[in-house]
């Protein structure tokens, strides 16, 4: 089984594409705070998420830089040459979302990154 569920925040606004039959493909980051021991700083992991079709159109209309959602999905690895190199990279593929702060979203100064 391939299932995934997460809840975080957005790094930044949403990047439409279209593909060569016009239909429409959000790509956005999802910062997901992570649990850590008492006493430390949080910290989030980073997802690259991916909507296709309508609910594309949704994130494009209403999803904005720190705004919370929480997703499910399916993750999907790609692999492909950059540089000579090759590259990889995991994605969630949206199946549904929910939007959950309608008023208040989260600055992502808020949300610490590791790395």
């Amino acid at each position: 089984m391939n299932k995934v569920i997460l809840t975080g925040n957005l790094v930044a606004d949403p990047e439409i594409r279209y593909t060569k039959k016009d239909a429409p493909v959000a790509h956005f980051r999802l910062a997901v705070n992570r649990r850590v021991k008492k006493g430390e700083e949080s910290k989030a992991d980073f997802f690259k998420c991916v909507a296709f079709s309508g609910l594309a159109k949704v994130c494009e209309e209403y999803l904005k830089k720190g705004r919370l959602v929480a997703i499910e999905g399916k993750l999907q690895m790609n692999s492909f040459e950059a540089n000579g190199k090759k590259q990889s990279v995991t994605e969630v593929l949206i199946d549904n979302m929910q939007m959950l702060d309608w008023k208040n979203p989260k600055k992502v100064e808020d949300v610490v990154e590791v790395g």
